[in-house]
């Protein structure tokens, strides 16, 4: 498939809503709860809206900018990871702005949330589907070329102990450079701060994440956690926990899943993994857009946990962390411009960022319920109706219908 073109009538009907969704707050009136779907129960045409809305965003770019609407999100990604060097500035500066401490619920929430909001400008029947990485079939329904696209072809590497493996550029689907997604070079970077390149590269299940699926009982013990930072660490993938109670450090569900796909050698002279492809380089691992699926489910099981018995500001530490990490601390980006990233690998991502408005302040208090977001989940047995207080700037429905039209007519 190949990817849209950009025209000037898509642009305009998408521009209004992606503007109104990246730069200020995205906040929409609804009373009905958006449904984000396990991808195994996705429809043919709901798996090609899905991709085609994707591709869209990645295509358009706003005026004056100098990304797609796709592109800005994953300078955003990238950036976020940036407030730890120590050329950063400002009160959240000296930390991850996005994982490793209790912002990675709340900062991802709000980050797909937007995104998803995006999508639904370009086609209102378009929600974030989650990977429920239990599910045995879901590796049949998203390596295919008419969803996320195979693994990627063309290198064999011989791995110490482990064999040979195999994987690179994505060479089919949607998602491939053949078909148009072209990965901006100074945006997809190694831990080492080398550019991957401008091409999608997947190493599926090169050992050892290279077992599939995650067994039941594991999300079950998550579940069963009552602390929210052992909980957030053991969905981020940094520790497992068993009925006993007992931790063991590791790489597990969300950190797993992004060497699964993207592929990474574990060499312990080295200190840390060494990405072999897209998701496995946690900062632009959002060019390859599996990102989203993986999210969803991180966010899925989160919205889970708390409905169990966890909802509420008391299961989210109040104080005594690192700015930005605390209940009320706002988080980067949209924080009013108190805390400035630095740049990455020698290269200028902060000149590609897209300009958030001063008064767009999101802190994790504001995140802690998802149906204020106007979604919910298959798995959560909700209403799809809700009551919400939140602001409607401009009618989703009516732009996202446009944009679909026009976007349709022009594929005709």
């Amino acid at each position: 498939m190949k990817l849209p073109r950009k025209t000037v009538s898509i642009l305009l009907a998408v521009t209004i809503t992606a503007a109104i969704i990246i730069f200020g707050n995205s906040v929409w009136a609804s009373d009905e709860l958006a449904v984000r779907k396990n991808v195994v129960d996705l429809t043919p045409e709901e798996r090609a809206e899905f991709v085609d809305a994707i591709a869209t965003l990645k295509t358009t770019t706003l005026p004056d900018r100098k990304l797609s609407i796709y592109d800005e999100f994953v300078a955003q990604h990238v950036a976020a990871m940036g407030l730890m060097l120590k050329d950063a500035k400002g009160p959240a500066a000296g930390h991850d702005g996005a994982h490793e401490s209790s912002l990675f619920f709340p900062w991802h929430r709000e980050f797909i949330h937007r995104f998803e909001q995006c999508l639904r400008s370009v086609n209102p029947r378009v929600t974030l589907p989650y990977w429920d990485w239990t599910n045995p079939e879901a590796l049949d329904v998203i390596f295919q070329d008419d969803f996320m696209g195979p693994n990627g072809e063309g290198v064999n590497l011989e791995l110490p102990g482990l064999g040979s493996v195999s994987g690179g550029p994505v060479q089919s689907g949607a998602f491939s450079e053949n078909n148009g997604w072209i990965i901006n070079p100074d945006l997809h970077l190694k831990e080492s701060g080398e550019t991957f390149g401008s091409a999608l590269l997947r190493f599926l299940q090169v050992p050892p994440t290279n077992v599939y699926p995650v067994p039941k009982e594991d999300e079950k013990q998550i579940l069963a956690i009552n602390d929210y930072d052992t909980f957030r660490q053991a969905v981020e993938g940094f520790i497992k926990v068993d009925s006993q109670g007992k931790r063991t450090p590791g790489v597990f569900q969300h950190n797993y899943f992004h060497s699964f796909v993207g592929g990474a050698t574990f060499d312990p002279a080295i200190g840390r993994p060494e990405a072999l492809g897209t998701m496995g380089a946690l900062a632009s691992s959002i060019n390859d857009p599996v990102f989203w699926l993986v999210h969803s489910n991180v966010d899925r099981i989160w919205a889970e946990w708390q409905k169990d018995g966890h909802e509420g500001s008391q299961f989210y530490p109040a104080s005594g962390l690192h700015y930005g990490e605390n209940l009320k601390d706002r988080l980067w980006p949209w924080d009013g411009g108190e805390s400035t990233p630095a740049n990455q690998g020698n290269r200028d991502q902060l000149s590609l960022l897209p300009g958030v408005p001063p008064d767009d302040i999101v802190t994790p208090e504001n995140t802690l319920d998802w149906r204020k977001y106007g979604y919910t989940y298959d798995t959560l047995g909700e209403s799809q109706t809700a009551s919400t207080s939140r602001l409607g700037i401009f009618a989703l429905t009516a732009f996202g219908m446009l944009s679909w039209q026009l976007f349709k007519s022009q594929r005709a």
